[in-house]
């Protein structure tokens, strides 16, 4: 069985070599592609028996600030131990069409989500299918605002691999 866990994760490794993983965005400047970062942490899970955790996030968001502060707390980082974090910044948000879209990574958040917003969580398995869509309602805590690490972490150890 481990033969063939390592004989994937070096298929993998050899189709992500292949795949061009700079791209550009909005702005001109070179970014990393969002799938070959999910891709290459697909990979290492399938090689740690983990899981991967997608957060789009963007650096202006007072909420994904807050989030970013919470995964620092000991009892989520204990929990993320058991993922392959990957942290897409998706950059400005803009108005198109009357929607709101962001200036990266806007397409590969919308194959996960049901609408767009940050911060947005995504567990994968390894082989980059949704196994659950993070919903803010169930770890956010009312008084005073913000993201309840203990919360999450409970949730996140709900989620393992058979």
């Amino acid at each position: 069985m481990r033969g063939w866990i390592r004989s994937m994760v070096a298929l993998m490794l050899f189709v992500l070599a292949l795949q061009p993983v700079a791209a550009k965005d909005l702005s001109g400047r070179d970014a990393v592609s969002g799938q070959a970062m999910i891709d290459q942490a697909c990979a290492t899970a399938a090689a740690h028996r983990n899981l991967v955790l997608v957060m789009f996030t963007a650096e202006w968001c007072p909420w994904c600030r807050d989030m970013k502060k919470a995964f620092q707390e000991p009892v989520l980082v204990e929990a993320l131990k058991k993922f392959e974090l990957v942290e897409l910044d998706v950059g400005k948000r803009s108005i198109v069409d009357g929607k709101k879209r962001y200036e990266r990574h806007f397409d590969l958040m919308m194959r996960y989500a049901r609408t767009a917003f940050i911060p947005q969580l995504f567990v994968l398995d390894w082989k980059g299918r949704l196994v659950a869509r993070l919903d803010p309602a169930d770890y956010e805590r009312a008084n005073p605002e913000g993201n309840d690490p203990a919360r999450l972490a409970r949730i996140l150890n709900r989620y393992r691999l058979p």
